[in-house]
């Protein structure tokens, strides 16, 4: 069990308040990843809201509605998120079972061909197995022959194990295509999920209006690996994201902020780059003008420090301020330390 509390209360007000239609970024370097963070969102919305922190939800006390979260994570699969929610007090498959929680793996067969279901009657003539109808015939035994030293035998090697493929109750994408029609077909396949995650009951469930938090992780990944080259840039990118806020109630967005990415892309880099830091740049900043907040993770300037882990600077996005609902958070930033537990501690500079 993490010796600090599993929501530090400088991060409450943060990941608590998402208003509708919001779009949250949390930018990460190499050094100082986001994991932690994106889990503190998941343990937000699922636990239950205790009674001295009545903003703990998407809205002012939540307004008694159900709160569901679907993750997309196109860099990390599903036993990663089990284990390290686990940490928490978060049992992701129980959650799962109880239509609370749903996740969609964007990495393991995404470039690879979905798979065809069989067809239950196929004709021998079209390359299918006829069912068995005999038994085969064996022949028969011979004279058992006598027992003698016998040649050592070399010890055979145990053929290499099949590579086990992930289990779990997860949803897995598949790109076909290429632009805007590829993206249409993931948007589908999210969509379906997020719609049958929101209508779907449990036995004791009282009918009523539910928040689903859409977590997008790293979708820059799906970036990198396609690029304009397949009509998937930027633009396509950040339309596709903006389709899928239509049908849910809030969005976290993942995204790496590392400095070749985004600053060699500038306007002020005096050094060509690559299509990939051009795409990715328009792609983070254009993310961070459409945000409600922005998160930004990043290293301590001063270097590696054994009880800090990095820094975390919240701020005002492009959109802040066009909801209607009151905001209960204001622009800070603050070190934090992520111990070997997964306790996190949040704290200001010189506390």
């Amino acid at each position: 069990m993490p010796t600090q509390p599993p929501l530090p209360p400088l991060l409450t007000p943060y990941v608590s308040s998402l208003p509708p239609s919001s779009l949250t970024l949390l930018s990460s370097v190499l050094g100082a990843t986001g994991n932690w963070l994106v889990l503190r969102f998941l343990h937000a919305a699922l636990s239950q809201p205790s009674t001295s922190d009545g903003a703990l939800g998407f809205s002012d006390s939540n307004n008694g509605k159900k709160r569901k979260v679907v993750l997309v994570s196109f860099l990390r699969g599903w036993e990663f998120w089990r284990a390290e929610a686990k940490r928490l007090g978060l049992d992701l498959a129980r959650l799962t079972d109880k239509r609370q929680f749903a996740f969609i793996d964007g990495l393991s067969e995404l470039f690879a061909a979905p798979p065809t279901p069989s067809p239950s009657h196929t004709s021998p003539t079209h390359g299918a197995v006829p069912p068995r109808t005999v038994l085969p015939l064996r022949s028969q035994p011979g004279p058992v022959p006598a027992r003698g030293p016998q040649p050592a035998r070399p010890v055979a090697t145990p053929p290499n194990p099949p590579v086990s493929r992930e289990i779990g109750p997860v949803k897995r994408l598949h790109l076909s295509g290429n632009g805007t029609s590829a993206l249409d077909g993931l948007e589908r396949d999210i969509t379906a999920v997020i719609n049958d995650l929101r209508t779907s009951t449990t036995p004791g469930d009282e009918q009523g209006e539910t928040e689903v938090l859409l977590i997008i992780d790293q979708p820059d990944l799906l970036l990198a690996a396609t690029g304009p080259g397949r009509g998937i840039g930027a633009t396509e990118m950040g339309d596709w994201v903006m389709g899928l806020q239509q049908h849910i109630h809030a969005t976290l967005l993942t995204l790496s902020a590392d400095s070749p990415l985004i600053h060699n892309a500038s306007a002020f880099a005096h050094q060509p780059t690559t299509p990939l830091e051009t795409e990715h740049a328009a792609f983070a900043i254009g993310s961070a003008h459409r945000a409600h907040m922005v998160m930004q993770l990043r290293n301590l300037e001063t270097g590696a420090a054994r009880d800090v882990s990095g820094v975390l600077r919240v701020s005002k996005g492009g959109a802040w301020g066009q909801s209607s609902v009151d905001d209960h958070w204001e622009e800070k930033e603050v070190l934090y330390f992520v111990q070997r537990d997964g306790g996190v501690s949040v704290f200001g500079r010189g506390e």
